[in-house]
């Protein structure tokens, strides 16, 4: 007897994506799963044997078991299967009572670990529900796998919160049995475990899920987050990431929102606007940030370093701020280790008139440093420089060098003035970076994004050879690959947030602060000298930044 629904699907596979089909009475949705599959060179003549490992810790699997494990008792001696899988189409979990339906089941692979996803195995009720968003009933030839042509299965996507799609659950069962009451019962199970989902979720994240289905949409990069979470649509993952999200929580706490609940800001690294909302709703305050590039905004000029035998370079900034390390990139940026460092001290001079008449890149550094007495030879040291073919690059503070000296190098335009630590949180996160590159090579440590929050916070009075020194402390000290707060000192785990706090809030921060200092950090007791209660006292610790809980980040 021949089957219409197999003949067109094969028609379809001869033809190609691009011929023309009779449809035969084939439902639409049916239809655009055949061309999928066959953009995806998926086999109809055979069975994926794609397999990963089960997450049996997962969210959805947790949330997912009690509800399974009630539905597969009600099943019992119907012959249907219950079917769960992950976001990616792996079935995480299966409950078929019958030991003859399981074996029937592992021929086709339908068990727990293998790929069930629309690429893997073409049009199915677990991989094709998620793909179009909704439930659906698979039955018979409308499969795709030839292998799956005497089953039917009714299917649902199952999403968290925030609208995503996490997996999806399936009954099926063999073809002559099939009902398609069983779409209604499907749903009804996924419901359930969306249900268990939203309540294992806390008050928080479900504010940040409603903002984010509020305000986004498939185009505009859009980005939601509080301290300790975010999400994204797909155009705004470009935006975001563990550096991006710790300056961008930096920036958007330290912004005056008493204008009103929205902003517009330029990210200064990348040239982007940021249109940022405040929003009220939930436990805490959160965010929703729209992106917009800004692809034909001239980057500010900045000054160019002297060419060879013209006036020498300055770069200004205080001691200990990354000066030299600037230096070094302005004015050899493709061969920064052939620069040749002297201190500055003006018994050496005379070697680096020799340097730079050879034609070497000289950089001298602290010149704040020298006397007042030798103003009159730094003066004769940069005329020369002038003349002579080799580059001479200096670094000071000119605020505090000698009146003499001072006056000397206000001769000299700075090719770039490097702020503090203080005053620049957002060069942080790259500075980290670049200190790893060069104290770990091999790459064996991270920062998780806790730590690295705190890094950014505290205000770094010894500036880059303080942050140096820290991190190459705790590269020595720390074994563990990722770097947590619990690994940093005790004045960085506490630093003060740079957003704005009044004098009663900054009074009050100290207090837990001394608290817990007393309390050697047990937060029952620092809760108890407080008299306050344990819950007020962890409410406090976030909004105070002195949370050390990473479990959410």
């Amino acid at each position: 007897m021949s089957d219409p629904v197999r003949e067109a699907r094969e028609e379809l596979i001869r033809v190609g994506l691009l011929g023309q089909l009779r449809t035969g009475g084939v439902p639409e949705l049916i239809m655009r799963s055949w061309r999928r599959s066959i953009s995806s060179s998926v086999d109809s003549a055979a069975v994926s044997r794609r397999y990963t490992d089960v997450d049996s810790e997962s969210v959805l699997l947790r949330a997912a078991t009690p509800v399974l494990d009630r539905w597969q008792h009600q099943l019992t001696d119907t012959g249907a299967t219950l079917f769960l899988s992950d976001r990616a189409g792996s079935i995480v979990a299966r409950r078929a009572s019958d030991s003859s339906v399981r074996q029937r089941l592992d021929r086709v692979y339908a068990a727990e670990g293998f790929d069930y996803s629309e690429d893997s195995i073409g049009t199915n009720g677990l991989g094709t529900s998620m793909v179009e968003k909704r439930a659906l009933f698979i039955e018979g030839s409308q499969h795709y796998s030839d292998a799956l042509a005497t089953l039917a299965c009714a299917a649902a996507p199952v999403s968290a919160p925030d609208g995503t799609v996490v997996g999806s659950i399936s009954i099926g069962g063999p073809v002559e049995t099939a009902n398609p009451l069983m779409l209604s019962l499907t749903r009804e199970i996924g419901q359930q475990i969306e249900e268990r989902l939203r309540a294992a979720s806390r008050p928080q994240d479900l504010a940040l899920a409603m903002s984010f289905l509020r305000f986004t949409n498939s185009k505009r990069p859009t980005v939601v987050m509080d301290q300790e979470s975010l999400l994204a649509n797909t155009p705004g993952l470009t935006y975001v990431s563990v550096d991006s999200h710790v300056l961008l929580w930096e920036l958007l706490s330290q912004h005056d929102w008493s204008a009103g609940d929205t902003a517009r800001m330029l990210l200064s690294d990348s040239g982007t606007e940021v249109t940022a909302r405040r929003v009220l709703d939930g436990p805490r305050d959160h965010f929703v940030l729209h992106f917009t590039p800004r692809e034909h905004t001239a980057a500010p000029r900045r000054a160019q370093p002297a060419a060879a035998g013209t006036a020498p370079t300055l770069v200004e900034g205080p001691r200990g701020s990354g000066r030299a390390t600037r230096a070094r990139e302005v004015c050899a940026p493709d061969r920064p280790d052939e620069i040749t460092v002297v201190p500055g001290t003006a018994a050496l001079w005379p070697t680096v008139t020799e340097l730079l008449a050879g034609g070497a890149t000289v950089l001298l550094r602290r010149i704040e440093d020298v006397p007042d007495a030798q103003a009159h030879r730094l003066a004769r040291l940069l005329a020369d420089a002038k003349r002579l073919p080799g580059k001479l690059v200096l670094t000071a503070s000119p605020q505090d060098a000698a009146p003499a000296v001072k006056s000397v190098l206000d001769d000299l335009t700075p090719v770039e003035r490097i702020q503090p630590l203080s005053r620049t949180p957002d060069r942080i996160p790259g500075l980290v970076s670049r200190i790893f590159d060069r104290l770990d090579p091999g790459g064996r440590h991270t920062v998780s994004p806790a730590a690295l929050q705190a890094l950014v916070q505290w205000s770094w009075p010894g500036n880059l050879t303080e942050l140096a020194d820290t991190l190459a402390k705790l590269v020595r000290d720390v074994d563990a690959a990722v770097l947590q707060r619990e690994h940093l000192p005790q004045h960085l785990r506490q630093a003060q947030p740079r957003r704005r706090l009044t004098l009663l809030a900054a009074a009050e921060r100290d207090a837990v602060v001394k608290a817990l200092d007393t309390a050697g950090g047990n937060k029952s007791e620092a809760a108890a000298l407080l008299g306050i209660g344990r819950t007020t006292l962890y409410r406090r610790l976030r909004e105070f930044g002195l949370d050390d809980d990473e479990s959410s980040l």
